[in-house]
């Protein structure tokens, strides 16, 4: 194989990694986060959206692989939008307030 031939492979592994790592958020379902906030104490949730592209960027930890807005009602009874910030697959959620 030629030394070009090896660049080229070696380009489009580097290429599909990285689109494979950005892409990990949509592995995250939006009912986990519901569960994640139920878990603390919160209920009508309602999610309004769920973003996977560079989350680090939008809010969460460059660890974080998907970002959820919900509205729900917080344990003091009061309606708040929130975010849910999730990781893929090892690590779990993280509640924002805005």
């Amino acid at each position: 194989m030629s030394e070009g031939g090896i660049y080229t492979i070696v380009i489009i592994l580097v290429i599909l990694l990285t689109v494979g790592i950005m892409s990990r958020g949509s592995c995250v379902s939006r009912e986990e986060a519901r569960q994640a906030l139920e878990t603390q104490g919160y209920s009508e949730v309602e999610i309004l959206d769920h973003v996977w592209f560079f989350i680090g960027w939008r809010g969460c930890e460059s660890s974080d692989a998907a970002k959820f807005t919900a509205k729900a009602q917080n344990p003091a009874g009061k309606k708040v939008e929130i975010f849910v910030c999730m990781g893929w697959p090892f690590k779990g959620a993280t509640i924002r307030s805005k």
